[in-house]
């Protein structure tokens, strides 16, 4: 095939992969570090863990998997227009990139798991904790019709990362309607946990200190609704032209950072004693 039909072959030959690696890996580092730090709390400072903090685990461990990934994925063209790359790399690539799909799928439900956990243990009456439960079932129930939706695109997912093989997919126009349904109940879901410590802790008999500084962390969750808000914007054209490897870009650098503000957002209500603790030392 002629260089000049392949994908990007009019484009020049600009690599993006370090600038993934780049943000991907200090996104996750961030994270990684907001977990153990909270794990050090609840194990060395308060004596006592939850639910919650087993998983903010799993979370932090599907982001790590996703990590490990995409660094192969890099190396094997993600980033890069697909008319630059060695064939055999570009599927090894496509490969890799289809693997970190549902597991940036699950690893952001995990993380609103967590969080959803983290307020039922300190919801203040029933109602709270039923709603949350509800909450927990819904992300968990939607987050399996997402992935059964990633499984069944094609008759054979193999035709994803290898042309040579014949298979039918669902049309481009379905499956970007599929992620901005996705993406469009991750927002909802970022902005209900977000906005529910105001009404959930409003009327707690705790210092207006501890209330105001719990309630503006948890807020932080909203960085996470931004970013799924910017990764949704680069949908609209992602596959167009069948330069995935280089399409892919922005929408993993935002996956990434989508999941990873998320797990950093869910430590740090955890962490104000090990704050202040700081404190209590530097003074």
């Amino acid at each position: 095939m002629s260089t000049l039909l392949l994908p990007g072959a009019n484009e020049p030959d600009i690599n993006k992969g370090p600038a993934i690696l780049r943000v991907c890996s200090t996104v996750t580092l961030l994270a990684f570090f907001s977990v153990c730090a909270r794990i050090f709390v609840r194990v060395r400072m308060v004596h006592r863990t939850g639910p919650d903090d087993y998983v903010i685990l799993l979370a932090m461990a599907l982001s790590l998997t996703g990590m490990g990934i995409i660094i192969p994925e890099v190396m094997n063209g993600a980033g890069r227009h697909f008319a630059y790359l060695d064939p055999a790399k570009a599927t090894v690539g496509l490969k890799l990139n289809f693997i970190t799909q549902p597991i940036y799928l699950w690893a952001i439900t995990v993380v609103k798991v967590s969080i959803a956990l983290f307020l039922w243990r300190i919801a203040p009456n029933k109602f709270y904790k039923r709603l949350l439960a509800g909450i927990i079932t819904f992300l968990i129930a939607y987050t399996f019709a997402c992935f059964m939706t990633i499984v069944l695109q094609c008759t054979n997912l193999a035709i994803l990362w290898d042309p040579s093989v014949h298979a039918t997919c669902w049309t481009g126009t379905t499956l970007r309607g599929l992620s901005y349904t996705n993406s469009s109940l991750n927002i909802a879901t970022d902005l209900v946990f977000a906005a529910l410590p105001i009404p959930m802790l409003w009327n707690v008999q705790i210092n207006p200190r501890t209330k105001a500084s719990l309630i503006c962390i948890l807020g932080l969750g909203v960085f996470a609704c931004a970013a799924a808000m910017v990764k949704t914007s680069f949908t609209v054209n992602y596959g167009k032209t069948g330069d995935f490897l280089w399409d892919s870009t922005n929408l993993t650098i935002w996956t990434v950072a989508e999941c990873n503000t998320g797990i950093i957002a869910a430590c740090l209500p955890c962490l104000k004693p090990l704050f202040r603790r700081i404190l209590e030392t530097s003074s």
